[in-house]
């Protein structure tokens, strides 16, 4: 029997014998094979780590320092404009916005305009029919005219003979010539409040009547009244923000601000502080804050919340570092730097001013021309020997504070 021959019997004879066995056998056996694997696995760790206990002192690892000295990264520091900036939440509102009621009672005859029509100031927009005002104009009007005839009749006979009638007589018809006139005047312009006009340009953003609807006159209070009208003007709109007390004293007229709308992304629109109240509310401890914003495309809706971004500081032409080059104290009110001098790491300390959370300011300790350590700055001394190579700066944005 050749070997080929011999292999093929062997395989099949185990094939058998494999196929012959139960179930409970077969997991028995893989078993017994796992556990003999995982024995030598165990054996050649063990004998690993006693080789690597038996090595010499004094051999070098990776982890050692070098022998020229411990590696740092270093960077020059550089001249930036940094800004101090805080966002918060903003609500917009329109420029000016009115809810128009009527000024007398009666049923409402027209109605011109709905929901989204824009409108001029000083255009009718409602009718209000109110017959017993018309009633009430027409019969002062017809007694002014009776007593402003006999007053002059009077006049004229007294010009003529003053000893027929006296003077006061013709002063009293003069003066209730004039209390006529006055009462017809008051009502004409009650007539003239059946008639709803605009009071501004703007866009009707609610209508709450349709004709023949009875309209209460609001001159005692508006809550028992039902409106008609609520006109806005947003050819400029008002942004209202509450800054917190920490930051109030930052914020002026004039400031730079950002404003920013989840729903368009990536289009910011720039504005400034327009004005202030100068007082925080007792309250929330916080400054009420108003921006005006030109919005002539009315892509800000009154209502919208937007995040406004103040820019509370900003320093042009400032000499920054990143964060991570600062070794602060343990009570964390002195910081310091490693700088490079001739090889050697030289703990010098700072004064920082603002930062946006990639460059912070320094203000003193630093001319601009040091080497100072960014990376590998643990555990370094003073003095201590080193090796210097150039720091790679991440790529990162500006961080804003966020309220």
């Amino acid at each position: 029997m050749t070997n080929s021959d011999l292999s093929l019997y062997n395989a099949a004879k185990y094939q058998d014998t494999w196929g012959s066995m139960t179930r409970p056998a077969r997991l028995k056996v893989i078993l017994v094979v796992a556990a003999g694997l995982f024995l030598l696995i165990v054996a050649f760790m063990v004998i690993q780590q006693r080789q690597t206990a038996s090595s010499p002192e004094g051999t070098p690892t990776s982890s050692a320092p070098s022998a020229t000295g411990t590696q740092v990264q270093v960077m020059i520091p550089q001249r930036r404009d940094i800004a101090q900036t805080l966002t918060l939440p903003a609500n917009i509102s329109p420029w000016y916005q009115a809810t128009l009621y009527g000024k007398v009672s009666g049923y409402l005859k027209w109605i011109g305009f709905d929901k989204g029509d824009s409108v001029k100031k000083g255009q009718l927009l409602a009718v209000i029919d109110a017959p017993e005002i018309e009633d009430q104009y027409q019969q002062a009007e017809a007694d002014y005219s009776i007593k402003k005839l006999t007053a002059e009749r009077l006049f004229g006979v007294w010009k003529e003979n003053p000893d027929v009638i006296a003077k006061q007589d013709v002063d009293v018809a003069r003066a209730a010539a004039d209390a006529a006139k006055h009462q017809m005047d008051n009502r004409r312009t009650f007539l003239e409040y059946t008639k709803v006009y605009a009071p501004f340009d703007g866009v009707i953003t609610a209508r709450f009547a349709d004709p023949g609807a009875l309209i209460q006159a609001a001159t005692g209070s508006a809550t028992q009244s039902a409106p008609l009208f609520t006109i806005m003007d947003m050819e400029t709109v008002r942004v209202y923000l509450n800054v917190p007390q920490e930051a109030a004293h930052l914020a002026k007229p004039g400031m730079a601000a950002t404003l920013a709308v989840r729903e368009r992304p990536g289009e910011d629109f720039k504005a400034s502080i327009t004005r202030t109240t100068e007082a925080l509310d007792p309250a929330t401890r916080t400054l009420l804050v108003e921006i005006d914003v030109p919005n002539k495309d009315r892509k800000l809706q009154p209502g919208t919340f937007v995040n406004v971004t103040l820019y509370l500081q900003e320093h042009p032409n400032a000499l920054a570092i990143p964060p991570a080059a600062i070794v602060s104290s343990k009570n964390g009110k002195e910081k310091s730097v490693f700088i490079i001098d001739q090889g050697t790491a030289k703990l010098i300390p700072i004064q920082t001013g603002i930062d946006d959370g990639v460059w912070v300011e320094v203000v003193e300790g630093l001319t601009g021309s040091e080497e100072v350590v960014v990376v590998g700055k643990g555990g370094l001394n003073d003095g201590q020997v080193v090796r210097a190579s150039d720091y790679n700066l991440p790529s990162g944005k500006p961080a804003r504070q966020k309220l």
